[in-house]
């Protein structure tokens, strides 16, 4: 006659498979959406068709640029930028622009920074005191936002960058 010596059910492998089987995905779950819920995805746009109409407006406002034969000579100094605009005299006169910094992947890291006119004609506004380096959409525009010039920088810049209509 055999004798069943049996062990306690914690103490065999079995249980403990079948267990991890259910539990590893969902921790594996919990980790992702966590991870989903701090960094959102900024790359989707909610109404597509507000978006397309949106784009035939900004050609317009680089044609008109373009008309005016607006283009940006960009200097970097350690704290400041600096822009010489040059432009035709159909242009309207400049007060301030509006400059714009867009990063590449991370939305969060945009920015606006509004350029007052200096005594020689040129424009400057300080930086802010952050780590700027990397790829960026450099927008220029005036207060009113009738035209832009932009181009795709990369920071930091050794050289004058020349910004002119795209269109």
């Amino acid at each position: 006659m055999q004798t069943n010596t049996s062990s306690p059910w914690y103490k065999e492998p079995w249980p403990w498979v079948l267990i991890a089987i259910i539990l590893i995905p969902m921790l594996v779950a919990v980790v992702r959406i966590s991870i989903y819920k701090e960094y959102k995805v900024e790359m989707v746009v909610d109404d597509y068709y507000k978006k397309g109409k949106s784009i035939n407006q900004e050609f317009a406002r680089e044609k008109l640029a373009s008309s005016y034969n607006i283009s940006a000579l960009v200097n970097f100094t350690d704290h400041n930028i600096v822009l010489d605009v040059n432009h035709n005299n159909q242009a309207p006169k400049l007060a301030s622009l509006i400059i714009s910094f867009y990063h590449s992947t991370q939305g969060i890291k945009d920015f606006n920074l509004m350029a007052t006119a200096r005594a020689d004609g040129k424009f400057s506004a300080e930086l802010p005191n952050k780590n700027l380096d990397g790829k960026w959409q450099l927008t220029i525009e005036p207060h009113d936002k009738k035209w832009k010039i932009q181009k795709n920088i990369q920071l930091p810049a050794r050289t004058q960058i020349i910004i002119t209509p795209s269109a």
